[in-house]
């Protein structure tokens, strides 16, 4: 990474900026990429929700989770991000999920113009590093969008594997999603 990109733990002081940034890939994936036609109602729960300033200050305060950003540094802007933490059957609905041994990715995502820079190996590298160390013994995993080849794809370069399915809801509307899993200790 050269020195305008810097790759570093988020703190306190990002909640603001991540709250902005998720939206923006949201969109960007979600309702441009793969033109998802959310109503305005449930974009907004949705992000009051999950992407909300308060939401993510949680996450950062968790001992259990790790937040990471990619900042420009000429301007101070966040463009990617990722999260890590414990795997939670609620969240990921598996029957092999062993809640207090595997770990998830939760978010990885980059901002569109920003995704020819490597940022998305470069967060893969530091998360798999740091859930390898959390959850030595365990499985890491991760859901995608069925829609989402490129991002299936990018999984499975780093031994992630295709385990189960299933729908999630945001409001009225269901994302088919693939579960996929990875075994610690593989490069």
């Amino acid at each position: 990474m050269d020195n305008q990109f810097v790759l570093r733990r988020a703190d306190i002081t990002d909640i603001e900026a991540l709250s902005q940034l998720y939206q923006k890939t949201f969109q960007e994936t979600f309702m441009e990429d793969f033109s998802i036609p959310y109503s305005e109602k449930d974009l907004d729960s949705y992000f009051r929700s999950f992407a909300s300033p308060e939401s993510f200050a949680k996450k950062i305060n968790n001992p259990k989770r790790a937040v990471w950003v990619i900042e420009d540094s000429t301007n101070c802007e966040l463009v990617a991000y990722a999260i890590a933490g414990p795997c939670d059957a609620v969240d990921i609905p598996h029957p092999d999920i062993c809640s207090n041994k595997d770990g998830a990715i939760n978010l990885l995502y980059v901002r569109r113009h920003q995704r020819s820079h490597g940022f998305g190996q470069q967060l893969m590298n530091v998360i798999l590093t740091w859930l390898e160390e959390q959850y030595p013994t365990g499985s890491i995993w991760v859901t995608v969008s069925s829609q989402d080849l490129k991002t299936q794809n990018f999984y499975t370069h780093y031994g992630f594997s295709k385990v189960g399915d299933f729908d999630s809801s945001i409001g009225e509307w269901k994302d088919h999603k693939f579960i996929m899993k990875r075994q610690t200790g593989i490069s």
